[in-house]
């Protein structure tokens, strides 16, 4: 994986509003070559991967969402959920079968329940919403890594964390970088992406860590798989 990681960080992405040179890369391909490193036969725990990384990517953009809704729920309704999923399922036995008792489009429904007309003026808003729609899918095994796909769009090219082009070769890094690693230990990333500019900035990512702390791999008596 650390070979693999270090040659997708060498490379140029026009998505990502790089300068562009005659060797400039897909980034979708690359993104879904990242995620491929997360499938073997252990399906199970390629699932938790999934849905640990949408948890992270969830929280991060929360202050999107706050920023145009603050009275909007869904992202409290969603983290709250998958923390719950996430908490019951990596303190089971890794190589067990996760229980699968829920409807996710109904919960769809019930979360993301905002009006076309609350947000069709608002792209950044709308593909912020994406995201916990597509957080919730991620639940179902069988639709984890499409709706996984779908939210790093939304993130890495879309406008769910920021608008415009600034900062996103910054955000591909850190998602690379640490995000990717401490998915594959179920492990909070060493740091939560924000916004320079976003109010309270310390205090968000202080709580959004403990969160993902307090549900995460090192909790938990199994071991660390080692990046190679």
């Amino acid at each position: 994986m650390k070979v693999k990681l270090t040659e997708v960080w060498q490379k140029s992405y026009a998505e990502l509003y790089e300068p562009r040179t005659n060797e400039s890369t897909s980034l979708q391909d690359t993104v879904e070559e990242v995620l491929e490193l997360f499938q073997d036969q252990d399906k199970t725990l390629g699932h938790l991967r999934h849905v640990w990384m949408a948890l992270i990517l969830a929280l991060v953009v929360e202050p999107t969402i706050k920023y145009y809704q603050p009275e909007n729920t869904i992202p409290d309704q969603t983290i709250e959920k998958m923390s719950a999923w996430s908490l019951k399922n990596i303190k089971a036995e890794i190589n067990s079968e996760i229980p699968f008792d829920f409807d996710p489009a109904a919960d769809v429904l019930n979360i993301c329940s905002v009006s076309a007309k609350q947000i069709e003026e608002f792209q950044t808003l709308h593909e912020a919403l994406n995201v916990y729609t597509d957080a919730i899918k991620t639940l179902n095994p069988k639709q984890s890594l499409e709706a996984l796909i779908d939210i790093l769009d939304n993130c890495l090219e879309g406008y769910a964390v920021f608008p415009g082009s600034y900062g996103r070769s910054e955000l591909f890094n850190w998602w690379l970088l640490d995000v990717v690693p401490a998915t594959w230990n179920l492990l909070p990333p060493s740091s939560i992406y924000a916004l320079e500019s976003l109010p309270n900035r310390d205090n968000i990512r202080s709580d959004q860590m403990k969160i993902l702390q307090a549900i995460s791999f090192r909790n938990v008596e199994h071991r660390r798989f080692e990046i190679n």
